[in-house]
């Protein structure tokens, strides 16, 4: 605990609670006398489901991104990059972002450009989107509507990638034996 600019109180080491010296109860900040209650903080969580399909690996968050849960998907993010299919961020379920949950995105999606994988995002809530908008990185991103259309996004870059040879055209006139070039006839 530490002392406080008031000699009658003590905080925390966190921070967190401020406890009055004569009583031992936690003492009632200005804040919370202003607003008639005491404010409890409630933690930030995040929800991380992983869904492996055929065509690569989709990661569904729900709740908050934030400073304090990037380290909850950037731990399952590390155990999916590690193979060579393509990864679906779902952010439909998410209700918040902040700028370091964006970091970790844009991180991720150069490492996985890198090393030829796709990382394609399925459109959150109208919230969440507006960060991507308001930091232009919405046109960094591919996004989607769902998740079965991002995996199909992303089968239809890596083809495109690996830019397999198209079959040849059949609607194109053969050239007889005789070749006519520009009105020129050469035999």
């Amino acid at each position: 605990m530490e002392r406080s600019i008031d000699e009658g109180l003590l905080r925390d080491a966190a921070g967190d609670r401020i406890v009055d010296l004569a009583d031992r109860r936690p003492a009632t900040t200005d804040l919370e006398v202003q607003a008639g209650t005491r404010a409890e903080a409630t933690p930030a969580w995040l929800e991380v489901r992983r869904v492996d399909h055929p065509l690569g690996v989709v990661l569904t968050l729900g709740g908050e991104l934030d400073l304090a849960t990037v380290p909850v998907l950037q731990e399952r993010l590390d155990d999916v990059m590690r193979g060579k299919a393509a990864v679906v961020i779902d952010l439909s379920r998410l209700r918040f972002i902040d700028s370091s949950g964006l970091e970790l995105l844009v991180r991720a999606e150069r490492r996985q450009r890198d090393s030829g994988v796709q990382l394609v995002l399925v459109r959150g809530p109208r919230a969440v989107h507006r960060v991507f908008a308001l930091t232009s990185l919405d046109s960094h991103f591919e996004f989607c509507d769902s998740p079965s259309a991002a995996l199909r996004t992303a089968l239809v870059r890596r083809i495109g990638a690996r830019r397999i040879p198209q079959p040849a055209r059949t609607d194109r006139p053969r050239p007889s034996s005789d070749r006519d070039l520009g009105g020129v006839t050469w035999s």
